[in-house]
């Protein structure tokens, strides 16, 4: 069963990554996409159905992943005929792990969705959002790692004020967190997501809970990075993932934070083999948010390695 997943400005990924291939001489071997972030599997199926459409393209392939073992398993239903084709493959992993994975195959584009798909987050079971009740876990892979829950019961109330105020720049970090300490040192730490929304909005200034967003946004949001490690994920993607892309290949990073877009603006702006194809990075249309909000705060980074001749290769590595 799938649910409605709309992914996320489709057409500059698609038409960034796709062009390295058709740079490549008819006579070149295949080459791969990797899709570090399946999800619901939109971008997947734009880079398949782009490959199959171009005669030039259909000896290319893509290789799909994802950390959640449920949207493996749905990929596998969903593109059963394309993957007994041998035109993808799917595997479950952590995309920071897949510098062995990518640097064994000829790599001329990569994309990652550093978002949640639609049907993580209404998993009540993952407990991932503020707006359905269910367990307190928030894990994108449930078989790895401590769940939300696990980590109120350990960390520190100085740990946790930094963790809401710099990853989910919460400016009530303070007054959240000791109120969730407070309510752990009495027995009751909230087990359930319905349970830490009603402290989050407890602890808030009566005049700050009815603003723009939900007030337990930035809580859920720094919690959700911290559980899964995703900066730090994200910085094993940039530094030993990406490196092995082939030159003139593509990458496209698609963030929905401000700190992981500066992380990846950093890397395209630091590294000499590899320079930015966006000045700014790229957001939806008007026409696009109204059909899917989801998209209002997605940032678009592309990136290209440089083609390198001896010389070149010789004096970068002075």
């Amino acid at each position: 069963m799938f649910t409605c997943h709309f992914p996320v400005l489709v057409e500059p990924i698609v038409e960034a990554l796709i062009e390295p291939f058709l740079q490549l001489p008819l006579s070149a071997e295949s080459h791969w996409l990797v899709d570090c972030t399946l999800g619901g599997g939109g971008h997947c199926s734009s880079f398949l159905k782009e490959f199959l459409t171009k005669e030039a393209l259909q000896k290319h392939r893509v290789l799909a992943v994802d950390q959640d073992y449920d949207a493996v398993q749905r990929a596998k239903a969903r593109f059963h005929l394309e993957i007994t084709q041998g035109r993808l493959e799917v595997v479950h992993g952590r995309f920071g792990e897949l510098r062995e994975v990518v640097s064994r195959r000829p790599v001329l584009g990569l994309m990652a969705d550093l978002g949640f798909s639609s049907d993580q987050l209404q998993n009540s079971e993952r407990g991932l959002s503020f707006r359905i009740d269910g367990p307190l876990d928030m894990r994108l892979d449930p078989s790895q790692g401590q769940s939300c829950f696990e980590l109120l019961q350990q960390i520190s109330e100085s740990e946790l004020e930094m963790i809401l105020r710099e990853w989910g720049e919460e400016r009530f970090s303070r007054r959240i967190s000791s109120a969730i300490i407070e309510r752990r040192c009495q027995g009751v730490l909230p087990a359930t997501t319905q349970e830490l929304v009603d402290v989050v909005v407890k602890a808030t200034p009566p005049q700050a809970r009815h603003g723009r967003i939900h007030v337990a946004t930035r809580t859920f949001q720094a919690l959700r990075m911290a559980v899964n490690d995703e900066l730090g994920q994200l910085d094993a993607l940039l530094n030993q993932v990406i490196p092995s892309v082939k030159e003139g290949g593509r990458v496209a990073i698609l963030s929905f934070h401000s700190l992981e877009d500066r992380k990846v603006k950093r890397f395209f702006q630091s590294k000499k083999w590899f320079y930015s194809l966006t000045k700014k990075p790229l957001q939806a249309s008007e026409e696009e948010t109204r059909s899917n909000p989801r998209a209002r705060s997605a940032k678009l980074r592309l990136g290209e390695r440089f083609r390198l001749d001896k010389q070149q290769e010789k004096f970068l590595k002075c």
